[in-house]
């Protein structure tokens, strides 16, 4: 009996994903996705998709729609169970984002989240905010060098051009600068 639910609740996750992009590719009109190209250094192309290729994109297991407000990611996105991870921009100074896991096709509205990073970088949400202009952010790159041990850099703030992957980097830069030692 348990099985029969769980399958029957995919099916009618499917039907409910199917639908919704059906809605949103009526006839002429089309919706853009990100689609996993399995290249590490552009992990997603942006594409348009129609009711003429749904059936293709509905089985790529790391494709999402729609394209979120500052863009595909530029890091993969671990899709677990159709879920996503993302830090929600709570708009807070004092907690600034909230790690959430939403649905990866529709993003839960978070597509248009301006402040929202998808996905959640590898060390957490950053506790402080940090300036976020036309979807980048400002982080302390460490160089390994102990003359110099950090570069200020702007980066896409989806994905963080992979620093969020970088042991080291301090996101976002902190309110005085980067540390000089």
């Amino acid at each position: 009996m348990k099985k029969n639910g769980k399958m029957m609740g995919k099916l009618l996750m499917v039907a409910l994903f199917a639908t919704l992009i059906l809605a949103a590719c009526g006839t002429g009109q089309t919706t853009s996705a990100c689609h996993a190209t399995g290249d590490e250094t552009t992990p997603y192309e942006e594409i348009a998709i129609d009711a003429n290729n749904l059936d293709e994109h509905l089985g790529h297991p790391n494709d999402f729609w729609p394209v979120p407000v500052n863009g595909c990611p530029t890091t993969p996105v671990t899709v677990i169970d159709e879920k996503i991870t993302i830090c929600h921009a709570t708009g807070s100074e004092t907690n600034p984002y909230t790690e959430i896991t939403i649905d990866r096709n529709g993003l839960s509205g978070h597509d248009k989240h301006e402040g929202d990073m998808i996905p959640v970088p590898e060390n957490g949400c950053p506790s402080t905010l940090g300036d976020i202009n036309d979807g980048k952010i400002t982080i302390c790159h460490a160089t390994s060098s102990e003359e110099n041990p950090y570069n200020e850099i702007t980066v896409s703030i989806n994905g963080l051009n992979g620093h969020d992957k970088h042991e080291g980097d301090i996101i976002p830069v902190p309110s005085g600068g980067c540390p000089t030692q």
